[in-house]
């Protein structure tokens, strides 16, 4: 038998991502802007009003791991479809606990068949289809800081990140599709949702320190 060492070994395995993961892992981290809708979040019946829409209009939600390989199974029908990423990190619970340990969060929301046209793009796997090309690039991306704020380079860098899902839900009424889609997006103003999240309310920058010497007391 040849004993191959453990750390020999264990490089040679590691995917593409990891690899990156550690070779800028002393660089300084890259950051993705994420900004929260608080009013949207604070509204409690408007969420539950959106919840319950979701639950009449669209079937439950499937969740898979967004890799390019699953383009084929996807559902050949209308509705809407989230890019998750859920980063390794989780909590140990207490036992009793339903809620999941894991945190997340929605990089994109959109919608596939809200209307008959557009036939190569109008139902879940269609949709999906094209979004391969970002799944399958180099996901050097995220390391760069001059990313332009375009949405082939946002998409570029967000759909580069793992562990990544694609969660969809069939919603049979094309006619409700879009609606809910606005309001998915409001509601979560996803970062690569370019230009169609809430308006948020701009805070003039404050100076952390004041130079009038009237201010000063003695």
């Amino acid at each position: 038998m040849v004993e191959i060492s453990s750390s020999s070994s264990s490089l040679n395995t590691r995917d593409p991502f990891e690899r990156l993961v550690l070779r800028y892992r002393d660089e300084p981290s890259p950051v993705l802007k994420v900004e929260l809708a608080l009013m949207r979040l604070l509204d409690t019946r408007g969420c539950d009003a959106l919840a319950q829409d979701l639950r009449e209009m669209a079937k439950p939600w499937e969740v898979y791991t967004a890799v390019s390989s699953i383009k084929d199974i996807l559902p050949e029908d209308p509705g809407l479809y989230m890019f998750v990423w859920r980063p390794p990190f989780e909590f140990d619970l207490d036992s009793g606990s339903s809620r999941p340990g894991s945190i997340s969060q929605v990089l994109y929301v959109g919608q596939a068949g809200a209307t008959a046209q557009n036939p190569s793009g109008n139902t879940l796997r269609g949709r999906f289809r094209e979004y391969t090309r970002y799944l399958d690039a180099s996901p050097e991306g995220i390391w760069q800081d001059d990313v332009a704020a375009r949405r082939a380079s946002v998409l570029s860098r967000c759909l580069s990140l793992r562990p990544l899902e694609y969660w969809c839900a069939v919603v049979p009424n094309r006619t409700q599709i879009a609606l809910l889609e606005d309001r998915l997006i409001k509601l979560l103003n996803p970062p690569a949702n370019l230009n169609r999240g809430p308006r948020l309310r701009a805070q003039p920058p404050v100076p952390a320190f004041s130079r009038n010497t009237s201010d000063r007391r003695s």
